[in-house]
């Protein structure tokens, strides 16, 4: 019987790998999504992503693919905390133009057996054979989005079943306009996109009538880090302009940046329900809809954190 490929939500999906895969080290949790932009490039001009305005990259000083020995030091830093989690190689960026994708794909599964890796691509690049070595390399998902229209459906079940790959490890993601709405909340990255014309037409949440910043919480940096082809480390998947870089790999081990004093700001501020950090001051994330076991996770560690210097304090004023 021919499985019908089903057009996935992605918010649900996430949510479900970003608390399956949550796990502690020395009573910090870790993130669970670590998302990559290897490199520093898109084939396409989609008028709802900043990569649109031709000067994207070169404005952030970003260029070419994440270097071999950059990408060994993240997962040498990933291996030391025993990382089980999502690599998910997506960002700022179309995946499939790193010509060597499928052997960053192969290293990461050699060095971190236990870790799911997938690849985030609008599959212009995609062919069959491709599809093949990915997976051989040891892709575990392959998420496509569709931003042409339905007939694209067919076209990557297709090229699916030829490259002998099974129905649940490719994943297709409706991004044209259908019934009212693009299949996904798209936002405004950070505020470098107007997207009043992409949201949908009975859902106000998007539209430029909002006060900013908005007064929501939002759980991105208990959960995820984003980190680019430089080494650049930010504290979720919006923040484009990267107007909140929290450290760099290149130089500092993950899991210092992650436990640092920027994190915790992030977090500090995102859980009060203030927005007033550069990178989300105008960002329209509906930050609260993914991560929440992360989210609570940290409070009870920050909770517990204080109880503890607080008891310090109190037993060296005894004394």
């Amino acid at each position: 019987m021919k499985i019908t490929p089903s057009l996935d939500s992605t918010t649900n999906r996430k949510n479900r790998i970003a608390a399956n895969r949550l796990s502690l080290r020395d009573g910090v949790p870790l993130f669970s999504i670590v998302e990559i932009s290897a490199v520093a490039a898109c084939n396409r001009r989609c008028s709802f992503c900043p990569v649109s305005s031709g000067d994207y990259y070169k404005n952030l000083g970003l260029t070419g693919i994440i270097k071999d020995d950059l990408y060994g030091k993240l997962l040498g830093d990933l291996s030391d905390i025993n990382f089980s989690g999502m690599i998910l190689f997506s960002g700022e960026s179309e995946p499939l133009l790193h010509k060597r994708l499928d052997k960053l794909i192969k290293k990461t599964k050699a060095t971190l057996p236990a870790c799911h890796v997938e690849v985030n691509s609008n599959g212009d690049l995609l062919t069959s054979d491709k599809m093949s070595h990915l997976f051989d390399a040891g892709l575990d998902t392959l998420s496509i989005s569709l931003y042409d229209g339905p007939e694209q459906i067919d076209q990557f079940e297709q090229m699916r079943e030829s490259s002998g790959v099974a129905a649940e490890k490719v994943i297709l993601r409706r991004r044209y306009f259908h019934d009212g709405d693009y299949g996904i909340h798209m936002t405004n990255r950070g505020g470098l996109i107007n997207l009043d014309p992409f949201q949908s037409v009975e859902s106000p949440e998007g539209l430029s009538n909002q006060e900013f910043p908005l007064k929501k919480t939002c759980f991105y940096p208990f959960y995820m880090m984003c980190l680019d082809v430089g080494g650049n480390v930010t504290i979720c998947s919006h923040d484009w302009a990267k107007k909140f870089t929290v450290g760099n790999f290149a130089t500092e081990h993950l899991f210092d940046i992650w436990t640092g004093p920027k994190f915790k700001i992030a977090r500090e501020k995102l859980a009060s329900s203030d927005r007033s950090l550069p990178s989300c001051e105008n960002c329209d994330a509906q930050g609260d809809r993914i991560g929440r076991d992360s989210f609570e996770g940290w409070l009870s560690f920050y909770r517990t954190d204080l109880q503890v210097k607080n008891a310090g304090d109190e037993t060296g004023s005894s004394e």
